[in-house]
């Protein structure tokens, strides 16, 4: 397991995001070396990875969303795949939302021949930037809008949480985390009557985590 402690990690890329788009190149330039044979992109939005992607590459993309390749809904259904049926399967930013994400989960190991990429954020951290914000801050998946959202995170969890059960989920289905490393580690401090920081922590500075599972 490496993290961003140690050397320059195998996956690692100097882009970093602010939307969707960005995100789908920072994944394909991160992890380029295993973005290849079949990948199934689980929570594919709108495809934008795919572009970013070889020609070779077999991409499919699961999402609710009408320009998926396959159009389903994770609360209710599987992956209609066999197992071991794609290479690399991609899930980024997407099991915090479902409540069936422990079975999400299992699914995505299941069809998954080698790895399995999976990205979280940590909910702590963005309560505390929120906090930080005072009535400007805004508790985004969480709070208590007058009208009932779209959509909502499900799970409230730091990066430690996060980690733990990337590990050990991973480890029931037969793979082991081959990296691990989070993007983003600023917290605003929190000061103690003792002039210590509350929050300097990994589980409460780390940003989103980024994990590649592989299959033992």
């Amino acid at each position: 397991m490496t993290s961003t402690t140690s050397a320059q990690p195998r996956y690692h890329t100097a882009q970093r995001y602010t939307d969707r788009t960005g995100k789908a190149a920072y994944i394909a330039g991160k992890y380029a070396p295993i973005l290849v044979g079949r990948v199934l992109d689980v929570g594919c939005d709108q495809r934008q990875l795919r572009s970013h992607l070889p020609a070779a590459a077999g991409y499919h993309g699961v999402d609710m969303n009408p320009a998926a390749d396959t159009v389903l809904n994770l609360e209710e259904q599987n992956l209609p795949f066999d197992d071991g049926a794609f290479d690399t399967v991609i899930c980024a930013d997407v099991l915090e939302h479902l409540e069936r994400l422990h079975g999400v989960f299992d699914e995505l190991c299941r069809v998954s021949k080698s790895r399995v990429i999976i990205s979280l954020p940590n909910p702590v951290r963005n309560l505390m930037l929120a906090i930080a914000q005072g009535s400007q801050g805004n508790l985004k998946y969480y709070g208590l809008p007058v009208d009932k959202p779209a959509d909502r995170h499900k799970w409230f969890f730091g990066a430690e949480e996060a980690a733990h059960f990337l590990k050990a989920r991973g480890d029931r289905n037969g793979f082991d985390v081959e990296q691990i490393d989070v993007e983003e580690t600023y917290c605003p401090p929190w000061l103690g009557t003792d002039g210590a920081d509350r929050l300097n922590s990994h589980n409460c500075r780390g940003g989103t985590t980024w994990c590649v599972l592989k299959r033992r």
